[in-house]
């Protein structure tokens, strides 16, 4: 890849030094209105990077280069695009109203849900469902979690607020046991295999504890577990009623999953409007990816400038800063978002690649943030793309506040300050990117994660990577997998470990 014409002459565009000057990018008076780009609800300021047209135009016919267009296509037309899997990627489809999937999905997570708020589905106690604890990990937490934040406020009809589990931790797991009514409760295990270890682990704590309440009778008409899987022959084993079992299908990637019955905590916790308005905003976005040329495609910019960042101008990290507390879980979501997916050291041939790929993804709400690494951001050694993320519609003043300590941090970050005792000055010349929700409508959210998810298929596809599959999360589980069992077996001796595995294990042991 590096050999490409396109790619040689975007590696002498970040040579030149100029280009990584914002006030001489900012003497262009069109400047500002050249790399600023509006669709619906969603207002993208790209003009405080180190990038102009000609560098954009550059990016633009990389991405040509790379056949987007038609990968693009094969997405959405349901071709194999996972080709470690060989499976198709249908997330999509669960978002566009026309298609079959769609419907099915709603029908299934709707029905579910009007039987819950309706009393129709009891726990094992005999008693009416109040809330749902959410038992699962990565992709069945993350993205189902930062929605619940984002639009519990909204919710158009009477629901039924929902906890999360997702660690095995059992000082987490008792804490929550304190928070929440057991016999009133509906423990929801979340996860696409239904085999894995964290959430399975917790699911037999969560046995283990009802077993212990008095009055606990599970049958097939009364109970307080359900599933949500691509595996329900696993989740029938487990003794999940079959009725109290949504599934979605194998072609849906965890991380890229809320749309599915994995959303089923959001449809009780926001509503079935405003999933369906989720949904929506999520399909309108599609579209726009689909259809709007590369030189004003949200989540195609996205992808070229942090491409840009990652591979011309070397710089290693990237940071997601929500200014809202309802987007609080959007920095983790988009880290499993972007590492799991374009983390990858092999392209879709198996063949190594010599390029760096995914960023190193951090971030935090941006007040707090503010108080906590922003000192290296504008003093640091260092620069590194930022994404500042504000909401304008609110009714509260200190929202008002928070959208002006945004606006600041960018210009800070960019103006800098020169001060008599140099260590007060801050050099300024630091990039960041500003991107605007008109409301915190479940519509808005909707068209801001579709974005991102199609800004991480984007760079997949330009790094020639499969950002579907995630073969290195496997690793650490299967040794601590084997671990476990040959400590259990007294056989730990048999393993070859490194000496400080070895130490560290027999620390662990000989502690208990």
């Amino acid at each position: 890849m590096r050999n490409n014409p396109i790619w040689q002459k975007l590696t002498e565009l970040a040579q030149q030094a100029e280009r990584k000057k914002l006030n001489h990018l900012w003497q262009n008076p069109n400047h500002h209105q050249s790399m600023v780009f509006e669709f619906e609800d969603l207002y993208l300021d790209l003009s405080k990077n180190w990038l102009d047209k000609e560098a954009m135009n550059a990016l633009c016919q990389l991405a040509e280069q790379a056949k987007l267009r038609p990968a693009i296509e094969d997405m959405f037309n349901g071709r194999i695009v996972n080709t470690t899997d060989q499976l198709p990627a249908t997330h999509t489809e669960l978002r566009d109203p026309n298609n079959p999937n769609y419907k099915h999905n709603v029908q299934n997570l709707f029905t579910l849900a009007d039987q819950v708020t309706s009393g129709q589905v009891k726990t094992a106690f005999g008693k009416q469902v109040k809330q749902l604890v959410n038992i699962g990990i990565g992709g069945s937490y993350l993205g189902p979690r930062l929605v619940v934040e984002a639009l519990t406020e909204l919710q158009s009809e009477s629901h039924i607020p929902v906890y999360f589990a997702a660690s095995v931790d059992d000082s987490l797991i008792n804490q929550l046991f304190k928070s929440i009514d057991i016999e009133h409760s509906l423990f929801c295990i979340s996860s696409k295999s239904f085999s894995t270890v964290e959430t399975l682990m917790n699911a037999r704590a969560i046995q283990t504890k009802l077993k212990q309440i008095q009055g606990y009778q599970p049958d097939q008409q009364q109970s307080s577990l359900m599933a949500i899987t691509a595996n329900t022959n696993r989740a029938l084993e487990v003794g999940i009623p079959e009725h109290m079992i949504l599934p979605f299908d194998s072609s849906i990637g965890g991380r890229f999953s809320l749309w599915s019955s994995i959303g089923f905590p959001i449809v009780l916790a926001a509503g079935k409007d405003q999933f369906k308005a989720l949904l929506a905003g999520a399909h309108l976005m599609d579209q726009h990816y689909q259809q709007q040329p590369f030189e004003s495609n949200l989540p195609v910019l996205m992808a070229l400038v942090s491409i840009w960042y990652r591979n011309f101008i070397g710089l290693s990290a990237y940071s997601c800063l929500p200014y809202d507390a309802r987007l609080r879980s959007l920095p983790k979501w988009l880290q499993q978002l972007m590492m799991e997916s374009t983390g990858k050291m092999h392209n879709v041939d198996g063949k190594v690649i010599d390029y760096p790929t995914s960023p190193w993804v951090f971030g935090d709400h941006g007040q707090l943030s503010q108080h906590a690494f922003f000192q290296a951001f504008h003093q640091g050694v260092d620069a590194l793309p930022l994404d500042f993320i504000g909401v304008l519609e609110h009714n509260s003043p200190s929202q008002d506040f928070l959208l002006f300590n945004l606006i600041a941090q960018g210009a800070a970050l960019m103006q800098g300050k020169e001060e008599d005792h140099s260590m007060k000055g801050c050099p300024g010349n630091k990039p960041s990117t500003t991107l605007l929700l008109r409301n915190m409508s479940a519509k808005s959210v909707g068209q801001l994660l579709a974005m991102y998810e199609h800004m991480i298929y984007t760079q997949s596809v330009i790094w020639n990577i499969n950002c579907f599959d995630q073969p290195g999360v496997e690793l650490g589980k299967a040794i601590a997998r084997d671990i476990q069992e040959h400590v259990e077996n007294d056989s730990l001796n048999a393993m070859a470990l490194d000496p400080s595995t070895m130490a560290l294990i027999k620390k662990v042991t000989e502690s208990k």
